[in-house]
């Protein structure tokens, strides 16, 4: 049987999925900041094994969006 830490990067890895640190690091913001934008529904989140993750679809459409807003 896998350890939950294994199970975890398994699950990140299959499914594509981006834990909250990585969100972070990868926009450059606070944990306050990305709770702020799960409030406003701008990026979705999954709860699995009580971890927090995000698809990397959707942080990807994310950054596009701000990349976009940034330049006008």
């Amino acid at each position: 049987m896998m350890s939950t830490k294994k199970q975890e990067k398994f699950v990140t890895h299959e499914r594509n999925l981006l834990d909250t640190n990585d969100v972070k690091s990868m926009f450059r913001i606070s944990d306050r900041t990305l709770r702020r934008w799960r409030n406003k529904k701008l990026l979705k989140s999954v709860i699995i094994v009580g971890c927090l993750y995000y698809r990397r679809e959707d942080v990807m459409s994310l950054m596009v969006s701000k990349f976009r807003d940034e330049i006008k």
